[in-house]
């Protein structure tokens, strides 16, 4: 098996504040795009539909960060969960070494 070291919290952290970061910067792209596309097409009520759209839209995307951000927090407990189970699994549990009795010769 490889020996991965755990990333340090602190690593994570940085992680998950750089995806933030991004989406923060992202939000008000789409924002300005819809409301542009709104306001030259539409005029102002077209202003008005295009940032509620774009608002709409970055609603629905934070979700999607949420659950990237999930999988990525959760993966590295699931990834040594799994190999502890498979371990478990090869070599049975402790306990039950415990209690073979080796003693028996045929």
């Amino acid at each position: 098996m490889q020996d991965k070291t755990p990333t340090p919290p602190e690593s994570k952290m940085r992680v998950y504040l750089k995806m933030l970061k991004v989406y923060g910067f992202i939000v008000p792209g789409i924002l300005v795009l819809f409301s542009g596309f709104g306001f030259f097409t539409g005029g102002v009520p077209g202003l008005i539909n295009g940032v509620k759209l774009g608002l709409l839209v970055c609603a629905i995307g934070l979700p999607f960060l949420g659950i990237i951000v999930s999988l990525t927090y959760w993966s590295e407990f699931a990834g040594r969960w799994g190999e502890a189970k498979y371990k478990e699994q090869l070599e049975g549990k402790p306990d039950d070494k415990k209690d073979q009795d080796f003693s028996r010769r045929d």
